[in-house]
């Protein structure tokens, strides 16, 4: 599959790639996650946008092709994948969403966009470069599509509300 252009649902990636963990912050999960993506940019020689759901966090920022992106409070990460699908020229679509949000790939096909599920993006890192993806994220390569028991939600509660 080409990929000219990759809008990542930020959190939803992060969720498949680590189950709650109180031990390690947002931050230093987002940062292992935005290695692994700068390594996907230059094997693929694409564009990337990854899109958290901001609640007022932090700023945006870019770093050559790797765009990051925290919504507005009012404003969701999918909500955000969906309306910027919208603004593309038809004719022009060559974006691949990343999301295992439903929605979110419904939307973004109807709009052309081609659209991949968490998981199967991580199945991409995992080829492309087992050993250093392995390596950036701590990753052993497990993901779940289990649901979260209450601990787990109680945990991710924490880590959201504290802003880590």
């Amino acid at each position: 599959m080409t990929h000219n252009e990759v809008v990542i649902d930020g959190y939803n990636l992060l969720y498949k790639l680590f189950p709650a963990s109180a031990e390690t912050t947002l931050d230093e999960l987002r940062g292992k996650i935005e290695t692994a993506l700068r390594r996907f940019q230059l094997r693929h020689k694409c564009s990337i946008t990854i899109v958290y759901d901001g609640s007022g966090i932090r700023d945006s920022c870019c770093s050559s092709k790797l765009h990051t992106i925290y919504t507005a409070s009012s404003k969701t990460a999918d909500a955000w994948i969906i309306d910027y699908v919208k603004s593309l020229n038809t004719s022009r679509k060559m974006v691949t969403i990343v999301s295992s949000d439903r929605e979110v790939s419904l939307y973004g096909k109807a709009y052309g966009a081609k659209s991949l599920t968490s998981e199967e993006f991580i199945g991409l890192l995992e080829k492309m470069t087992l050993p250093e993806f392995r390596n950036d994220l701590n990753y052993n390569g497990k993901f779940g599509n289990d649901f979260l028991d209450s601990s787990e939600v109680m945990k991710w509660k924490r880590l959201f509300e504290n802003g880590k």
